[in-house]
């Protein structure tokens, strides 16, 4: 996580921003759309306002805000639980200090003022309205959370008419359960983390498994079972309805498609954001984290058989659904946009506006170069 502020993030920050300050100086610009972990904004969330077009963020993965109701893990559930949670919360931020200290650093640099907290509080505070891309009830409860923080829903894939089933199809028939594995687009580089596993594990049970491979199938080495079906591509929100379980590494917007059609989950990922989804599920009822990235045949063979003979993982999982089913992700983020449109924006929007750190950076970029 360390590594990933500092260099996945933090080194594409300015040249970021300074593209953004380009595109500011020749277009009038009324709204930036951003995703949350695109820090090239964070220099003009820390610039008076009046120098700015509005910014809304968008939520791609758990919220990491702080707050007095819940860890990065899951919220309080006794009284006593506020003290244990402020020392929680003290270590994480202790833990990840010199990251911190590196975007400061940039920003420093780059004659930006300092960030008002620590690096991931900023990315869901400074924004002028932030945008959670799933529903209330796959997130921690915060009665702190900010006013202009609010849930939209996932962003769900369309049903293509397009879509021409494949042979297999057939077998869906709902003779037998469905089991669904994936590990994503990101944390795909070695198939047999969890698509292995499971295939093997279920070899023998009366299930058909359909392994999504994100990826040619030759990447995966583990024989494949008579009961199992691999593809590299299979649109979830057609098959999801035929699905009893989801077997996945964690992705969130896999997850966020599985709960939103009442299918149960069970999570085996600790890699990026994973290990917050996994956590979520599991405080959901509506599935089992495995607590590992890398589990063996056993443990998804033990998890999905749970998950299918232990009815309530089901009845929690709808339950989610149901509170996932009021919102249209897409109908609420242009019903926000075209707020804040109306209500007019900064001066910026009107005309094009000069780079706002350019200057000052240019003063300090020798020295800059020398301390790297």
């Amino acid at each position: 996580m360390i590594h990933n502020i500092q260099h996945v993030f933090g080194d594409t920050m300015l040249n970021q921003c300074e593209g953004i300050e380009d595109i500011l100086a020749l277009e009038s610009v009324s709204l930036i759309l951003a995703d949350f972990t695109f820090c090239g904004i964070l220099p003009l969330l820390l610039s008076p306002t009046a120098d700015r077009p509005p910014i809304i963020s968008f939520g791609v993965s758990p919220m990491v805000l702080s707050s007095r109701d819940a860890s990065l893990f899951g919220p309080l559930t006794a009284d006593d639980d506020g003290e244990r949670n402020r020392e929680k919360a003290a270590r994480f931020q202790a833990s990840i200090a010199c990251a911190n200290e590196y975007i400061d650093d940039l920003l420093r640099g780059y004659g930006s003022m300092p960030p008002p907290g620590s690096f991931f509080d900023c990315l869901y505070t400074l924004p002028d309205l932030f945008l959670q891309l799933t529903a209330e009830a796959f997130e921690f409860r915060r009665t702190d959370l900010p006013a202009h923080v609010k849930f939209v829903g996932p962003v769900l894939p369309r049903s293509s008419s397009a879509f021409e089933p494949p042979d297999w199809w057939k077998d869906l028939d709902g003779s037998k359960p469905v089991v669904l594995v994936t590990q994503g687009t990101i944390a795909n580089t070695d198939l047999n983390d969890l698509i292995g596993p499971t295939i093997v594990g279920l070899a023998d049970e009366d299930v058909t498994v359909i392994a999504a491979t994100g990826k040619p199938t030759e990447a995966l080495t583990t024989p494949v079972p008579l009961n199992a079906r691999v593809t590299p591509f299979v649109p979830f929100m057609e098959l999801l309805p035929k699905v009893d379980v989801l077997v996945t590494n964690g992705g969130y917007g896999a997850v966020n498609q599985a709960l939103s059609t009442g299918v149960p989950v069970v999570v085996a990922g600790q890699t990026e954001d994973k290990a917050f989804v996994a956590a979520r599920v599991a405080w959901t009822g509506a599935g089992i984290n495995l607590e590992t990235s890398h589990p063996t045949p056993e443990q998804v063979r033990g998890a999905v058989r749970e998950v299918l003979n232990d009815s309530s993982y089901g009845r929690m999982a709808r339950r989610v659904q149901r509170n996932f089913a009021p919102y249209d992700a897409l109908d609420q983020i242009t019903l926000h946009v075209e707020s804040f449109l109306k209500r007019g924006s900064h001066s910026s929007a009107d005309t094009p506006v000069a780079p706002l750190f350019s200057e000052r950076r240019r003063g300090s970029e020798e020295q800059t170069q020398l301390d790297i």
